[in-house]
């Protein structure tokens, strides 16, 4: 591998701090030479190894992940769709949306500790119907 440059400019009457070009210089040549790795292929960009995010990001388009996917504390949708999409196993043109209305102040909904169905307010009449209550 060519050795690493990096050409800097600088304005007349300003200060050049050399600990921060070297710095930099450093990071770059820990990136090139370290994991991980990154490589490009037409406007794609892999990332080969861990790739940590220590501060906030922002991503403008679709982020694809494939296998599992640890997120930590709170999950927040945005936008004008804020729905989670489930696709099933089988990958047809059907999938299932959870998605929640206008929110009006902070809510709650907890889901039991328990196997089972969720019911439906649009089927709860039939699920009544079939019940021990009954």
């Amino acid at each position: 591998m060519a050795a690493l440059a990096k050409t800097y400019s600088f304005t007349a009457g300003t200060a050049i701090v050399a600990a921060e070009v070297n710095e930099n210089f450093d990071d770059v040549v820990d990136w090139a030479t370290g994991t991980p790795t990154l490589s490009t292929s037409g406007s794609a960009t892999t990332v080969s190894g861990t790739l940590a995010v220590t501060e906030a990001a922002t991503l403008s388009s679709t982020l694809g992940v494939t296998g599992v996917t640890s997120l930590s504390d709170q999950v927040y949708l945005g936008g004008s769709t804020q729905e989670i999409c489930y696709e099933g196993t089988l990958g047809t043109a059907y999938e299932t949306f959870l998605r929640s209305t206008a929110a009006t102040a902070d809510r709650l909904i907890y889901l039991p500790d328990a196997g089972g169905t969720v019911a439906l307010v649009d089927n709860a009449s039939a699920i009544i119907s079939n019940s021990v209550f009954n």
